[in-house]
């Protein structure tokens, strides 16, 4: 035989274990790859966030109502319930003072 079938021959089978090893390692799934990890992290650390702040605005709309049922009326901004019924105002929420409803902030 010719040397260079020969060395083509060789080539190709070395070509088609490779591929066939290759496709013999599994697919790393989605959520252990660097991206995927770091797509969770950041789901986990928005669902932290809005539990923080609706664990927050329970706490925010308590203190208006404690406040209105100690002085008969809402009071006129956040800032009304410190020291008395808040330590601090948080951040992150709109107060509606005709309805005395708070809300996350959009």
């Amino acid at each position: 035989m010719n040397s260079k079938l020969i060395w083509l021959l060789a080539i190709l089978a070395v070509g088609g274990l490779g591929y066939y090893l290759w496709n013999q390692i599994p697919t790393t799934p989605k959520e252990q790859t660097l991206s995927g990890y770091s797509q969770t992290l950041h789901d986990s650390e928005m669902r932290a966030k809005v539990a923080a702040s609706s664990a927050n605005s329970v706490e925010v709309q308590q203190a208006v109502n404690k406040y209105k049922t100690d002085k008969g009326s809402l009071p006129a901004s956040l800032q009304d319930l410190v020291p008395d019924y808040l330590d601090h105002v948080p951040g992150g929420f709109q107060y509606d003072a005709s309805t005395g409803t708070v809300s996350a902030a959009q």
